[in-house]
């Protein structure tokens, strides 16, 4: 089931009961606080603020669009029924693997242009921008969708980085380091001696915010994956200022350029990051945005999507992406009978396998310790197929029973990391020496005492589902 826009899958939400609506919230902390609050409650509701202290009734936003297994079930046209490995296995065999798809659909009118502003009339804060953590430097839109063309192979590009406020037509834009692609179209200008024209969408169908969150390579436009990912070609309208092709179902797009940092800079930052620190230091000088054109649909909902630290009852869809990656590469690598890949938070990474040889847990954690999906991974743990690679409960119990300090603890130095790794250094982070160290645990029942290692107490697959059956109403 595709979504036509992000309305559309408000309601689809709305019916499972997940959706909450607030009114009155403050922009200066309380929305980033009641949506931190709400996140780690067991139901982490998605929340639609309105009336938002400062702004107009109807210029809305919403908070927490994907963060429970249910909802990004729903946004991927799976059951709201799938969970854990199962879930990672659908986007494995599906978006994972997706190489192509259909090329977005130009279309002459949609509900983006509602409203068209430009000149003295642009003004981006009418549109609820947040100071989401008390540390941060300032007022954000965290979550928007950028888009730009490569001006020599003619492919528009689309990624997601935070925007920080300044004026009425100012924003700085942080990308941070690293070869992304987006950093690579706005050089590509800059040598020519040219601006970088640039939209920015602001509220959409799920699947073009998860398609400008993958690790797409060069020259595939993220326009494509959506497309696959929603069931439908992305229908689009170029851009009033830029000719850039912005969804035509959007809420919000802005347009506008980015001059080199020679040309204008602003100081941007801090801002609190995924992995739960201030990592980048201080403010530092960024690219700005000069925005000269607005669209947007009358009552317009802007996507919030704000870094936290792990929570209890958080989902974070990228650990999806991360973790399904590390499984393809596991069996492009020829590792077989993996029976899951599970990421807890951002440190700490479970493979569940079935052993079939000497060596065998240890080799899937070192192929996963250079893979791509592990790149904020501090510690992988390798499981047997009887471990829930989900319940750190029981993966807990294998590592303290099943694996033996002096022999299956191996630490790899060196390891290419992240710069939101709070670990490194000022002085790595200056030199752009983005790495860290990793920990192999293999919490396998060691294979050479297999059939004389301990039985488990626990009642068996038969019984259990016997026992549910006979039993649910007094267990559930």
């Amino acid at each position: 089931m595709g979504y036509k826009d992000l309305r559309e899958f408000l309601e689809r939400v709305d019916s499972f009961g997940e959706l909450r609506r607030v009114e009155g919230a403050d922009w200066d902390l309380e929305i980033g606080a009641i949506t931190e609050v709400a996140a780690s409650s067991p139901g982490c509701p998605l929340l639609l603020f309105d009336k938002v202290r400062g702004y107009r009734p109807g210029y809305r936003i919403v908070t927490n669009l994907l963060h429970t297994e249910r909802r990004l079930a729903l946004a991927l046209g799976e059951s709201p029924d799938l969970r854990g490995v199962g879930l990672i296995k659908k986007w494995k065999e599906g978006p994972a693997k997706v190489t192509e798809g259909p090329p977005p659909v130009e279309v002459n009118h949609g509900p983006l242009r509602e409203n068209i502003l430009s000149g003295k009339n642009v003004n981006v804060m009418e549109f609820p921008a947040v100071k989401w953590h008390e540390l941060d430097g300032g007022r954000y839109f965290a979550g928007p969708v950028t888009i730009a063309r490569d001006p020599d192979e003619g492919w528009v590009n689309l990624g997601i980085f935070r925007l920080q406020v300044h004026d009425k037509s100012t924003l700085s834009l942080y990308i941070g380091p690293g070869s992304k692609h987006t950093k690579q179209i706005l050089q590509k200008y800059w040598d020519r001696g040219e601006s970088c024209p640039v939209a920015i969408s602001m509220g959409h169908t799920p699947a073009l915010f998860i398609a400008a969150a993958l690790f797409s390579p060069w020259g595939l436009s993220e326009y494509e994956l959506a497309g696959q990912l929603n069931g439908m070609p992305i229908k689009v309208v170029p851009g009033e200022l830029t000719g850039l092709p912005v969804p035509a179902s959007a809420e919000v797009v802005l347009e506008g350029e980015v001059p080199s940092l020679e040309v204008e800079s602003h100081a941007e930052g801090p801002f609190g990051e995924a992995t739960g620190y201030y990592v980048s230091g201080l403010s530092t000088k960024e690219p700005v945005i000069k925005v000269k054109s607005i669209m947007h649909r009358n009552n317009p909902i802007i996507q919030g999507a704000p870094p936290m630290r792990p929570l209890p009852g958080l989902w974070h869809f990228p650990v999806n992406h991360r973790c399904a990656t590390v499984w393809s590469d596991l069996e492009k690598c020829g590792i077989p009978d993996i029976q899951g890949v599970w990421q807890e938070g951002y440190g700490l990474m479970v493979i569940s396998l079935k052993q079939r040889y000497a060596g065998h847990a240890k080799q899937a954690g070192q192929i996963a310790a250079g893979s791509r999906g592990s790149t904020l991974v501090r510690f992988i743990v390798t499981v047997d197929q009887d471990i829930d690679p989900c319940n750190v409960t029981e993966v807990m119990w294998a590592m303290a029973t099943r694996c033996d300090p002096e022999r299956d603890i191996e630490i790899i130095k060196e390891v290419a990391s992240s710069s939101i790794d709070p670990l490194l250094s000022p002085e790595q982070r200056e030199r752009a020496d983005i790495i860290t160290g990793k920990v192999i645990i293999n919490a396998c029942t060691p294979i050479y005492r297999n059939r004389a290692f301990p039985p488990v107490v626990a009642v068996s697959a038969e019984l259990k589902a016997e026992i549910i059956k006979k039993w649910w109403n007094v267990i559930k």
